[in-house]
């Protein structure tokens, strides 16, 4: 039975809907700042305009302009309306009368240039049964989020310009703030979580001066952004310096023919998100180029560090104790990079590992062989992923541990979900515990594909739930102790492994860690 509910906020009534056979209630589209079009391209999100009347909650905002995986990909949320009227969120809570409620506001996946929070994926509404108010937020994407240019930073008071997508995220917040009581939930318990450049943007936040207070504990799946900034063209595994971005925004406008920030505030955002850019130099090859080992590009579209939402790199605000005390889970899939694109010989990746270590070429492939050509397959995938997720997971958890007093936990999801034979983003490849896997355990939306689910993997996702609602709830995933999920400590690592049979070990791979650490401290990187 699904019945209207009305809600009142700050800027209006809402009218979403309710199921009373479940204990859920839900509020879809909500806008919590003005429609970031015209003059407000490329500007901070400015406040919504009130309405008159009761407005319809029960269908999701479009999504970011973006360019959205295939429809058969395993990270598609099948999103097909794409608007720059996109700064919309979405709230599943629990019955009328209920307050008090744990708050978790969640940030979908998608390297910061495609996704939304529309993806099935992510549906709250199991664990709103479970006494969770559940908050997912779109912000904007790419080009139309994260464009950094020496016009645009000329327009700022702080000589800055970039990081839009992540001031979006701070305006959703501050809307849970002043919001979320009126759905029963607390403003005073809130965990932001999020997966990918969601758990990337979870851990920023933490650093950003900006968005102090504005939640209390933080989830970071399979997040990059705990390393040093990168200060070169754009990248989804680090932030950019100022001056790299604005560098990589004036390739934009001359790629584009434009050459001021009115004339590029004219163009139509499709435009925008679909030019192209030369590859520059660095680490990452275009997923245009055949045999490419990363699934992204070179962009002008990524977190930069801006002197006002970032003043520092990440990693610096972790080392020097700056980032926001609060208790954490950090953690990853076994698999991270598994289906991504690869090289496709041993003299091709020995090009490439050549190119990007130098001198540490040699030590790079006794980390990562390929014996042959078909396992250069695996070793590209196990390079990229520690790079982009799993090493800057191991960071966050080692620099939370040494400089911050509150608490850190660390896991690994290892169980490998039945996928299907050949999906078309993998293209026959055999993974295991692929990048977001883990989310569909614990947002319980696993039987939203037709795969072949068992027992074991139910009871698994009841497990995972149980261990994130309870850290919602009070900061420790371990349920009043009956989980067994140690503290993280960086003498001693241990990781909570999540599988059939979950298990807790030293999994840390010292030897990979430490190379990457070398590599970050080297040229092209500010600490």
């Amino acid at each position: 039975m699904v019945v209207d509910e009305d809600v009142r906020i700050d800027s209006g009534i809402l009218r979403g809907t309710a199921r009373p056979d479940l204990g859920v209630r839900s509020f879809l589209g909500i806008p919590y700042a003005a429609p970031p079009t015209g003059a407000n391209r490329w500007r901070p999100p400015r406040p919504v305009v009130p309405w008159a009347g009761v407005r319809d909650a029960t269908e999701f905002g479009p999504a970011s302009w973006q360019l959205a995986p295939p429809s058969g990909s395993l990270f598609s949320g099948q999103e097909s309306v794409f608007d720059e009227d996109c700064l919309t969120l979405d709230v599943w809570t629990g019955p009328a009368g209920d307050h008090d409620r744990p708050v978790i506001v969640w940030v979908h996946f998608g390297a910061f240039t495609f996704g939304s929070a529309s993806n099935p994926l992510y549906d709250g509404a199991r664990l709103a049964s479970r006494g969770i108010t559940v908050v997912t937020i779109q912000y904007r994407l790419g080009r139309l989020g994260f464009l950094a240019h020496p016009g645009l930073s000329a327009e700022t008071g702080y000589g800055g310009s970039g990081n839009y997508g992540l001031m979006d995220q701070i305006a959703a917040l501050e809307w849970v703030q002043r919001n979320i009581e009126a759905f029963g939930g607390d403003p005073g318990n809130v965990t932001l979580g999020g997966v990918s450049a969601g758990g990337d943007s979870a851990q920023k936040l933490r650093c950003s001066p900006l968005a102090r207070g504005l939640f209390h504990r933080v989830i970071a799946h399979s997040g990059p952004g705990v390393a040093p900034a990168i200060d070169g063209p754009g990248n989804p595994a680090y932030a950019s310096t100022l001056r790299a971005a604005e560098e990589a925004g004036v390739e934009l406008f001359a790629s584009l023919g434009i050459g001021s920030v009115a004339d590029a505030r004219t163009l139509d955002p499709e435009v925008i998100v679909r030019a192209d850019l030369p590859r520059g130099r660095g680490a990452w090859v275009s997923d245009s180029a055949p045999g490419g080992l990363s699934m992204h590009r070179y962009d002008a579209g990524y977190p930069v560090v801006d002197g006002y939402v970032l003043t520092e790199p990440v990693q610096r605000s972790f080392e020097q104790g700056r980032a926001a005390d609060i208790p954490a889970l950090v953690g990853n899939v076994d698999d991270e990079q598994g289906g991504a694109r690869y090289l496709p010989t041993v003299a091709a990746y020995r090009a490439y590992l050549a190119e990007k270590f130098g001198d540490r070429a040699g030590e790079a492939f006794a980390l990562y062989p390929a014996a042959d050509d078909t396992a250069v397959r695996r070793a590209s995938w196990s390079l990229a992923g520690d790079e982009i997720f799993v090493m800057p997971s191991w960071n966050a958890a080692i620099l939370h541990n040494e400089n911050l007093g509150a608490p850190v936990w660390h896991f690994r999801f290892a169980r490998r979900p039945p996928v299907p034979p050949a999906p078309a983003v993998l293209e026959g490849a055999d993974v295991g515990a692929f990048h977001t896997a883990d989310v569909l355990y614990l947002f319980g939306t696993y039987a939203d594909r037709d795969w072949a689910w068992t027992d074991p993997d139910r009871a698994l996702a009841e497990r995972i739930q149980r261990a994130w609602i309870s850290f919602a709830r009070c900061g420790d995933p371990t349920d009043g102790g009956e989980i067994e999920w140690p503290v993280f400590d960086g003498r001693s690592p241990i990781t909570k492994v999540w599988d059939l049979e979950d298990t807790v070990a030293d999994i840390l791979d010292r030897r990979r860690l430490a190379f990457w650490q070398a590599y970050w401290s080297g040229p092209g990187f500010v600490g």
